[in-house]
């Protein structure tokens, strides 16, 4: 499926300088905007007309090298770019892995980055970086060319009203160009799939609340619904690795909003609560406890990673597991013989309807970043800003329009037009595949929903199609108050930073131990609250809620 994985992947991973709420940028007290007059570029045209230079320039580009983009010089994409900017672009290779492209960047800058290239693309630096590395210097303030240089950007700022403030660090200075694609199958991506051939021998219908889907489970353990004779079925099993406790944050997500992008961190009334901490919390592991006590819950989940999870649902010898939790169900690669029968199971709920998808906002990427070394900084804004035109946008994905995507046609089906998008794009180049047309979504974009959920469904990856015919019965479920993007200063982020390793490390311990009963939950909940506000919950909520406010006045 088209870079779910990876994108959930990074999902996961984001920290708390990262994360999450409204921006707030000049909204914030200490703001210290740079205010450099704005002298045009006399080598440009007027933003909108092409070429974009009057006389040749180059530019040189530093990304991360990706191993299915063939030639990045001869790139069918890079080509377009140097037509339109009249320029050329000259790459400099970085490490293709993430964390070693930053530690790649960031020697640079210790270096006095004499060494950047003019432009860095594609290396997704946390907010507190770009805030430090801006303030110090070696990226330049973009506030200026936003105000009066931007052509594409000022449609996509008019369409995104929230996305100037989300791109605008706690010194009042915009300092890159975002990707920013609204990925509705990503933001609800934690999903349910249960094998519903055992569902239908034993003549079940889908659960919707928590008691169903304990009695559905109940079921598949005691009525040996494989038909092998045995007592081997698994009702419900998780994993460690690729998407840890999903199973954990489905199941909450009945009790109250559940936001690991925002660290468990969601909004009420205005209010900014840690999920972990409320007695709602509480109840979803009592629950958990129950399954796993009954054995309906397998204990290896919070033992046996994805590889090994994936093994024992591909089991040779017959479908053995009931239910899983996955983005996608990778789980069944190769399992030819059973992968058509797991099916998307619509968010649980309590008796009264109380019940939430777990949600993810989709927040921009820092993708593009103008270094201190750029002699032509105007010029490479517009490069940036002609990467997110609807044009370009498309390109960066798909590629070229009339090779690599054509237009629907007549009997197309959109994936989403259940959901009222209207079908635009219709893929020819497979994705995952060397090519030399796009750059992997290595640059900045812009996709909101009306594009994002534009492709034809081809019918052939019924994941996909399965996703999308179930992707309402979630956005039903989305909560009405949640965390998009929060601003925080150096000062917030170090305050927090340390306090937040901490909680996350001490509630994944504990939680599997309430689940798995090496821990009473009972007796040991009050002690569990007690270490919490010593390691420091309250005092982080503080600042949250500080900024929080700040960023919403």
């Amino acid at each position: 499926m088209k870079k779910i994985c990876k994108l959930l992947s990074f999902l996961l991973i984001c920290t708390l300088g990262a994360t999450v709420l409204s921006g707030c940028g000049e909204k914030n007290n200490v703001a210290t905007t740079t205010n450099e007059a704005y002298v045009m570029d006399e080598n440009l045209n007027p933003p909108g007309e092409f070429p974009v230079c009057k006389e040749k320039i180059t530019l040189t580009v530093g990304i991360p090298k990706d191993a299915l983009v063939t030639d990045y010089d001869e790139n069918l994409y890079t080509k377009a770019l140097e037509e339109k900017m009249n320029c050329d672009i000259e790459f400099v290779y970085l490490p293709s892995t993430v964390a070693e492209a930053k530690q790649k960047v960031e020697l640079m800058i210790a270096a006095d980055g004499k060494d950047l290239p003019d432009i860095i693309v594609n290396v997704p630096m946390e907010d507190s970086s770009i805030l430090r590395y801006g303030s110090r210097g070696f990226i330049k303030s973009l506030n200026q060319y936003y105000d009066n240089s931007a052509y594409y950007l000022n449609d996509v700022l008019k369409a995104e009203t929230n996305l100037k403030d989300m791109i605008t660090m706690a010194d009042g200075n915009i300092y890159v160009i975002p990707r920013y694609q609204k990925i509705l199958q990503n933001e609800l991506g934690y999903r349910m799939w249960i094998y519903k051939p055992w569902l239908e021998k034993l003549n079940l219908s889908e659960p919707k609340t928590l008691d169903e889907f304990y009695n559905v489970l109940k079921a598949f353990k005691e009525k040996d619904p494989n038909g092998n004779g045995l007592a081997d079925e698994i009702p419900f099993i998780g994993a460690t690795s690729g998407g840890e406790n999903w199973f954990c944050d489905f199941i909450a997500a009945a009790f109250q909003p559940i936001d690991i992008q925002s660290n468990y961190l969601y909004p009420e009334n205005g209010k900014i609560k840690a999920a972990y901490v409320e007695p709602e919390y509480k109840e979803a592991l009592k629950y958990l406890n129950k399954l796993c006590t009954e054995g309906l819950l397998s204990p290896s989940s919070f033992t046996s990673d994805g590889a090994q999870t994936r093994q024992t649902i591909q089991n040779p010898s017959g479908v053995q597991v009931g239910c899983f939790t996955s983005m996608a169900p990778t789980y069944l690669i190769n399992a030819t013989d059973r992968a058509e029968g797991y099916d998307i199971l619509a968010p649980l709920t309590q008796d009264n309807g109380t019940g939430y998808a777990v949600y993810a906002a989709s927040i921009p990427t820092n993708s593009f970043f103008i270094t201190k070394n750029c002699q032509y900084p105007e010029a490479a804004f517009r490069l940036g800003d002609i990467m997110m035109s609807e044009e370009m946008s498309i390109w960066n994905r798909f590629g070229k329009k009339g090779t690599d995507w054509i237009e629907p046609e007549e009997g197309d089906h959109g994936m989403f037009e259940s959901m009222g998008y209207k079908a635009k794009i219709k893929p020819v180049l497979a994705w995952g595949s060397p090519q030399n047309s796009h750059w992997q979504q290595g640059a900045p974009a812009y996709r909101g929903y009306e594009l994002a959920c534009a492709t034809v469904d081809s019918g052939s990856n019924i994941y996909e199609t399965r996703i999308a015919e179930h992707l309402q019965s979630y956005l039903d479920k989305k909560p009405k108050e949640y965390i998009t993007k929060i601003i925080y200063t150096e000062d917030e982020i170090n305050a927090i930073n340390e306090i937040q390793q901490n909680i996350t490390s001490y509630r994944k311990d504990s939680v599997a131990r309430f689940i798995i009963g090496d821990w009473d939950i009972e007796s040991g909940w009050e002690d569990y609250l007690k270490e919490m506000k010593a390691i420091g919950v309250d005092e982080m909520l503080d600042i949250v809620q500080k900024a929080y406010d700040r960023c919403n006045k």
